[in-house]
């Protein structure tokens, strides 16, 4: 088991890499286009940041083949540390200090609950396979019909200048919700493949519907994940991402998949670590991005549309 936890916290850790490229990548492509769709989905280095986030989740789900949900997930703390750096050096967001004391509280509760969490693993899960797979369905119902009061909230103020707000904020931590309950949905169906095989897993109604459910779930959530880069910079969305993506499945996980022999000083300790990462992640949403997108992208941005929108002068830039 040893082996097998190792090869997959390091599985985990390239997957995290990608995570970071990958984000950072449409973060840019995103705000060049100032958060138009049409926009953005033509831009060569927004499908290279689909490319990357998809060999990350490929990555991911080896990873969860070796080790704990909670474990793989709560390794991408690597993306946010990246995201960060990246932002800062290029000077599209500087972290400052108080950027960097929420950056320190991110790593903190995530590696406090890493090391708690790899001294108490279960000895295998206590529940039934297709138990756990009905339950984590729901969750990810769940968490999706969230994501859509979001995004019907964001809707009715679709543009906002660009800059971030309660319901911006309340988006981009539904995107992270449903990110995290899906994961554990794959969690289980990986536990099945290897128990009964692929075709036998696929043939079951259960197993197809918890993955109709990550299909919605998916959509919603990358909905509000794009809205999310055009509100806040990339550091802020990786961190949603890496914190509390992997708290919601690391809470799916000890909960419902039974992953973890809970005590009390065990329930207290992970309750602390999370709140601490939890700070973080809200202090992190104190960076702010430069008046100009120009180091973004080294391309011209986009006019915005006739309208209320077209009297907001948009810098631009040409190389």
């Amino acid at each position: 088991m040893t082996g097998s936890f190792a090869l997959g916290l390091g599985v985990a850790l390239i997957g995290a890499l990608l995570l970071a490229a990958g984000a950072e990548l449409q973060s840019r492509a995103v705000f060049q286009a100032d958060g138009h769709w049409r926009v953005f989905l033509r831009a060569p280095r927004w499908w290279a940041g689909v490319l990357l986030l998809g060999t990350a989740v490929s990555s991911n789900f080896v990873a969860l083949a070796l080790a704990p949900v909670s474990v793989v997930q709560s390794v991408s703390i690597v993306a946010l540390a990246t995201s960060a750096v990246v932002a800062h050096w290029s000077g599209r967001a500087p972290v400052g200090g108080h950027g960097a004391a929420a950056i320190v509280l991110c790593a903190v509760g995530i590696i406090g609950f890493i090391t708690l969490m790899r001294g108490s693993l279960a000895s295998g899960p206590s529940t039934d396979p297709l138990a756990d797979l009905a339950a984590v369905t729901v969750i990810v119902a769940a968490a999706t019909a969230l994501g859509l009061v979001a995004v019907a909230i964001s809707t009715r103020n679709p543009r906002l200048g660009g800059r971030p707000d309660g319901a911006s904020l309340l988006g981009l931590v539904a995107a992270a919700l449903i990110f995290g309950s899906i994961t554990t949905v794959f969690k289980v169906v990986v536990t099945l493949v290897l128990r009964d095989g692929l075709a036998a897993t696929l043939a079951l109604p259960a197993a197809l519907l918890g993955l109709a459910a990550v299909a919605a779930g998916g959509v919603v959530a990358n909905v509000l994940l794009q809205r999310s880069h055009h509100r806040f910079p990339a550091p802020v969305v990786v961190a949603a991402i890496t914190i509390i993506d992997p708290l919601t499945a690391a809470v799916i996980g000890i909960s419902v998949l039974g992953e973890v022999q809970l005590t009390v000083g065990l329930v207290l300790g992970l309750v602390g670590f999370g709140a601490i990462a939890c700070a973080g992640v809200l202090g992190l949403t104190r960076i702010q991005r430069a008046a100009s997108p120009a180091g973004a992208s080294g391309t011209t941005i986009p006019s915005a549309p006739a309208g209320a929108e077209s009297r907001r002068a948009v810098p631009t830039t040409h190389h």
